[in-house]
């Protein structure tokens, strides 16, 4: 949403009732823990080390200090006008950054606030956080969604990753760090598998990188994601010792139904079969691949913007952006080998202008 600067007019404080109402809201959408007594655990991580209490994660999801602005940018193909609300804010060791946008007018247009990744790097596990491989998230940096089979990490997924559900997303090379926000397209966590699916799990709407996470009042670039996390690596943890559990909890029984121990069970093979290596896909499959990417990416324009002019398609187009959102999110690539595999200098055409 936010590949193009955004105009943001000028800040203004926040009322602390305001803030306070706004502070609220935002914990009852997202569902955040308050501790019913001083002592209790909060879901949310503040910046503040002390125990969480309702004032203290107020001021973590909106510091004293915040602003509001309202903004203005673009989205879309067609260039569709997107107007809604910026919250600046400074937590304690960083400078004034968006901590929250909210779209009132335009694609997408809701009363819900959504949380750019400034604010994720200071709160952990208020949305659910899923993976990605590394060269996926190259691939959402440049305005792709994530497509269901870039998923990574098997089923279960997090609960509370539904249909029109916040999601963040982390790369495996960094799984505690989230660096791209979105909506669920599909409720994620009824997925029993990832393999062999289509279609799109969740709809972008920022990222590091883009023109939100770079903009700030002083004019300083964006700030670089750390490497690590405290918080969301805990979520993580849980998942897998939660799976651990049930596996552990299983009990094998013979064809009488007589229980038998795990450690005699004979194993379903003597040893881990050697991973096959990919074919690599012949020029043909490649130009195939790209075809059919194109084509699927000119029905889904059609589909979505049915009475729109040129049915939302901005021409003329430029290679990079054609690229970027025409073929790039549809090419059959599931891994990292794939990805190297399904590129236009692989094609009979060898670059982009002689393929369009």
């Amino acid at each position: 949403m936010f590949k193009k600067k955004p105009t943001i007019k000028n800040l203004s404080p926040l009322r602390s009732s305001d803030r306070r109402k706004l502070a609220d809201q935002i914990i009852s959408d997202y569902r955040i823990a308050i501790p019913s007594t001083p002592g209790e655990a909060s879901d949310v991580t503040p910046t503040n080390p002390a125990q969480p209490t309702l004032t203290s994660i107020r001021n973590a999801l909106l510091p004293e200090n915040c602003l509001s602005a309202r903004f203005t940018t673009t989205a879309g193909p067609d260039l569709r006008e997107v107007q809604g609300t910026v919250y600046v804010g400074t937590h304690s060791d960083g400078d004034e950054r968006v901590l929250w946008f909210k779209i009132d007018q335009g694609p997408g247009a809701e009363k819900r606030l959504y949380p750019t990744v400034y604010m994720l790097w200071h709160n952990a596990n208020i949305v659910p956080l899923l993976h990605t491989p590394e060269f996926v998230m190259g691939k959402l940096r440049s305005g792709a969604d994530l497509m269901t089979p870039g998923l990574a990490n098997e089923p279960p997924f997090d609960e509370r990753a539904v249909k029109g559900a916040v999601v963040a997303v982390a790369s495996l090379d960094r799984v505690a760090v989230p660096l791209f926000v979105g909506v669920c397209e599909i409720d994620v966590s009824a997925l029993g598998e990832v393999q062999g699916t289509k279609g799109h799990a969740v709809r972008g709407i920022h990222w590091e990188g883009d023109e939100l996470w770079a903009w700030s009042p002083s004019s300083r670039p964006g700030v670089p994601a750390p490497e690590y996390l405290e918080g969301w690596d805990e979520v993580e943890e849980e998942r897998e010792a939660g799976i651990e559990e049930k596996v552990q909890g299983l009990e094998l029984e013979d064809k009488d139904g007589q229980e038998v121990e795990a450690d005699a069970a004979e194993p379903a093979h003597e040893a881990a079969e050697e991973p096959i290596a990919e074919k690599e896909p012949t020029t043909k499959e490649i130009d195939d691949a790209f075809e059919k990417a194109f084509l699927y990416s000119l029905y889904k324009l059609k589909q979505d913007n049915p009475s729109t002019p040129n049915h939302g398609l901005s021409l003329p187009i430029s290679p990079s952006a054609f690229m970027a959102n025409m073929i790039t999110p549809y090419l059959p690539v599931y891994t990292a080998q794939q990805a190297q595999y399904y590129q236009i200098k692989k094609t009979s055409w060898k670059n982009v202008k002689k393929f369009l």
